[in-house]
C-alpha cells in the first residue's frame, strides 16, 4: 500500500502518541466507579452500575440528578443505590441529597436517609456510606427497625 511521505508521518506521531498516553495513564482501580457526568453539567435519570474485577455487579447507583461541581466530587439528589453485604443480600439506601468524592469512595448525605435490608430499616438524619468498604455511620436521630423471623426452625 503506498501513502505519501506525510501521512506515514502523521501515522507514525498518531501511534507514538496514543502508546505515551496509554503509558501515562494511571491503571484503573478495581475499586474506581466510572462517572460519565460533565463537570457543571446536570444529568437526569442517571444509573450507573459498578462490577468486580470478575463482572460481578457490586453496586448500582441510580439518581434523579447527578453534576459533578470539579473532577472529584458528585452532587446527587434523590439517589437509590443498591449494594450486597458480605452474606449475599441486597442493601438498599436512599439519599435525598448525597455528595460523592471519587478519590476518598466516600458518599455523604446530610439530608434524612435510610438503609434497607429484608430484615431491617435503619433510618437516620445523616450518613456516611464508604462504598469501598461498605461501612457506614448514621448521626443525629436514628430509627432501626428489625423484621423478626416468624418461622424459627
Amino acid at each position: 500500500m503506498w501513502l505519501p511521505k506525510n501521512c506515514i508521518f502523521l501515522l507514525l506521531a498518531a501511534a507514538s502518541v496514543s502508546s505515551l498516553w496509554a503509558q501515562s495513564a494511571p491503571a484503573k482501580d478495581k475499586d474506581d466507579v466510572e462517572f460519565p457526568v460533565p463537570v457543571g453539567m446536570p444529568v437526569n435519570g442517571i444509573k450507573i452500575p459498578h462490577y468486580d474485577s470478575a463482572g460481578k455487579l457490586l453496586m448500582l447507583f441510580e439518581a434523579e440528578t447527578a453534576q459533578k461541581t470539579d473532577e472529584r466530587r458528585i452532587t446527587m439528589k434523590n439517589l437509590k443505590l443498591e449494594s450486597l453485604d458480605d452474606d449475599g443480600k441486597k442493601l438498599f439506601i436512599n439519599m435525598p441529597e448525597s455528595f460523592f468524592d471519587l478519590d476518598s469512595r466516600l458518599l455523604t448525605g446530610n439530608k434524612t436517609a435510610s438503609i434497607r435490608r429484608e430484615d431491617f430499616t435503619i433510618t437516620g438524619d445523616a450518613i456516611e456510606f464508604n462504598t469501598s468498604s461498605r461501612f457506614g455511620t448514621m448521626r443525629g436521630n436514628i430509627l432501626m427497625t428489625i423484621q423478626l423471623d416468624n418461622n424459627p426452625q
